[in-house]
């Protein structure tokens, strides 16, 4: 046999289609749809890889997200006063001071008001408030501490205080006046301001008039309400 046919017989691809044999042309038929196999199910493979890497990048933020979530378990409480109603009623043995509190909590934890205080201070010096003598009201319910602030929740209270003998002769004084709320918190206490001033006319129509009487005040805190401290 010469050199060309045993060439021929090694490399079967060597010859063309057209001088295959039946039995040679299925074989190589079924040789070309191996490799398609092999070569679509590698392409599979690869591009699984690809989309996975893809899923894995786009997931990122996500669990970066769910992470910080689950390390930073904690309420973030504010509470701020806007302005202030005090009411004058003849035969009364105080005024009445009124105003709104809004309390938010935009954390992810519920918090605590565990207790509450106030501090009055005029040009006449300061005095403290007890708990008997202002209150939380909610739809003109009267709330005890300690009081749960939810999470990721906005609720405004109603706070009123009754002046007593010490404290109206205190708010009595033409002036600026100050009152701070404290509400001590699980992990922190949180307090809010609310400034006013009051000029001699005022203090006449509101703690000497023999008529009811109300005014309003805004707040005029230098730099605003605080929140947690």
């Amino acid at each position: 046999m010469s050199t060309q046919a045993q060439t021929l017989e090694e490399v079967p691809g060597s010859r063309g289609a057209e001088g295959l044999s039946v039995d040679e042309r299925l074989a190589k038929f079924s040789r070309d749809l191996e490799h398609l196999n092999a070569e679509s199910k590698s392409w599979v493979k690869t591009w699984g890889v690809y989309l996975g890497i893809l899923g894995a990048l786009i997931a990122v933020p996500k669990s970066a997200l769910d992470l910080v979530t689950q390390l930073w378990v904690r309420p973030d409480t504010s509470v701020t006063i806007k302005n202030v109603k005090i009411t004058h009623a003849p035969g009364l043995s105080s005024e009445i001071v009124e105003f709104p509190l809004v309390v938010m909590n935009l954390g992810n934890r519920d918090d605590a008001f565990l207790g509450r205080g106030a501090t009055l201070t005029a040009p006449g010096g300061s005095v403290e408030l007890s708990e008997d003598d202002f209150g939380l009201y909610d739809n003109g319910k009267k709330i005890e501490t300690p009081l749960l602030v939810p999470k990721d929740a906005v609720r405004a209270y109603v706070v009123s205080i009754t002046f007593s003998s010490k404290t109206r002769e205190l708010a009595a004084t033409p002036g600026q006046h100050t009152l701070e709320m404290r509400f001590p918190g699980v992990n922190q206490s949180y307090a809010a301001r609310l400034c006013f001033p009051l000029q001699q006319s005022d203090v006449d129509v509101l703690f000497k008039s023999d008529q009811l009487e109300t005014e309003y005040f805004l707040t005029q805190c230098p730099g605003g309400a605080r929140g947690g401290s």
